[in-house]
C-alpha cells in the first residue's frame, strides 16, 4: 500500500487570488450600493467571455509557452476581463443591457420653445450638449432612482417634456439622471432633486428649482424668473443683470434693496425669488 505524502496534493496557484479579489470587491461594491444592481444583468450578458475563460482553464493545464506556464496566464486574463467589464459597465457601453434604456429625444424644430420637468429623489445633472432636443442617461452608481421615461406633448412649435420614473424599475436603479439639452430652443425648466446644472449655454425663459444643489447661469436679455424653493448655490457671471427678492447671501458688491438685492449692473435680467424657508447663496464666476 502506498501513501501520498502530506502537502503533495494539487494546490490552486496563488495568482488566482487576483481575479478572486476583484470578484469580491465587485460583489461588495454592488451589495453596499456603490454599483447599481444592473451590474448583475451586464455580468450575465458577458457569459461568452466567462465561458471562454472557463474553457481556457482546462485547455491550458500542463501546457507551456517556452518556460511560461499557460495556466498562469489564465488568471491574468480573467483579471483583465473583469477590469474591462467594470469599465464597460460604468462607462455605459451601448452593448450593455443597463444602457438599453437611455433616452434620446426628437430632432430640434427651428425657432421652437420647450419645457422640461424633472423631479427625482436623487442626483440630477443638467447640461447643454445635445444634438437632439434632449438626451437622458443614468448616473451609473448605486441608488434607488429608476431610469427615466419621457412623456412628450407638442402644441404648435412648443414641446413639453416630463421625465418620470417608471412604476417598476427592477434592477435598473441608479444614483440619478444625466440630462443633456439642445441649446437651440427657448427653455422653461422645472428641476427638483440633488441638482448640478450648467445652464450657461441655454436660452431660458424661466426656472423653478426644488431640492438642493448648484446651478450655473449665463447671460439673459429678458426678465427671466427663477423660483428657488430649497437649498441652492447660484453662480452668476460678473456683468450679468440679476435681482434677488427675498433672503439670500450675495457678493459684497451687490446693492441691498428693501425686498432683497441687486447686482451692480443695470438693465433686464434674472429675477430670482426665494421662497419662505429656502436658502440661497449667490456667487460670481
Amino acid at each position: 500500500m502506498t501513501h501520498r505524502a502530506a502537502g503533495s496534493g494539487r494546490r490552486i496557484p496563488k495568482i488566482w487570488l487576483l481575479p478572486v479579489l476583484v470578484i469580491v470587491a465587485i460583489s461588495a461594491a454592488t451589495y453596499t450600493g456603490y454599483f447599481s444592481r444592473s451590474l448583475l444583468l451586464d455580468l450575465a450578458a458577458w457569459w461568452p467571455v466567462w465561458l471562454f475563460l472557463l474553457i481556457l482553464i482546462f485547455v491550458a493545464r500542463g501546457r507551456r509557452i517556452g518556460k511560461v506556464r499557460t495556466s498562469g496566464l489564465v488568471p491574468l486574463m480573467a483579471t483583465a476581463a473583469l477590469g474591462l467589464f467594470v469599465y464597460a459597465h460604468v462607462a455605459g457601453w451601448s452593448a450593455m443591457p443597463s444602457a438599453s434604456r437611455n433616452l434620446v429625444g426628437p430632432e430640434v424644430v427651428a425657432e421652437s420653445s420647450a419645457a422640461l420637468s424633472a423631479r427625482i429623489d436623487g442626483v440630477l445633472v443638467i447640461g447643454a450638449d445635445s444634438e437632439h432636443l434632449y438626451q437622458v442617461s443614468a448616473i451609473r452608481q448605486g441608488g434607488d432612482v429608476g431610469m427615466a421615461e419621457a412623456v412628450e406633448q407638442t402644441q404648435g412649435g412648443a414641446v413639453s417634456v416630463a421625465l418620470e420614473e417608471p412604476a417598476e424599475s427592477g434592477f435598473y436603479e441608479f444614483a440619478g439622471w444625466d440630462v443633456e439639452l439642445s441649446p437651440e430652443p427657448v427653455w422653461s425648466l422645472t428641476l427638483d432633486g440633488e441638482v448640478d446644472a450648467d445652464l450657461a449655454g441655454l436660452d431660458i425663459s424661466s426656472i423653478q428649482l426644488g431640492g438642493s444643489g448648484e446651478v450655473r447661469l449665463g447671460a439673459t436679455d429678458v426678465a427671466a424668473p427663477v423660483d428657488v424653493n430649497g437649498v441652492f448655490l447660484l453662480v452668476i457671471p460678473d456683468g450679468v443683470v440679476a435681482r434677488v427678492v427675498g433672503k439670500a447671501t450675495v457678493p459684497t458688491v451687490w446693492e441691498q434693496l428693501s425686498d432683497g438685492w441687486r447686482s451692480p449692473v443695470s438693465g433686464v435680467g434674472w429675477v430670482i425669488s426665494v421662497a419662505e424657508g429656502a436658502s440661497l447663496t449667490v456667487t460670481s464666476g
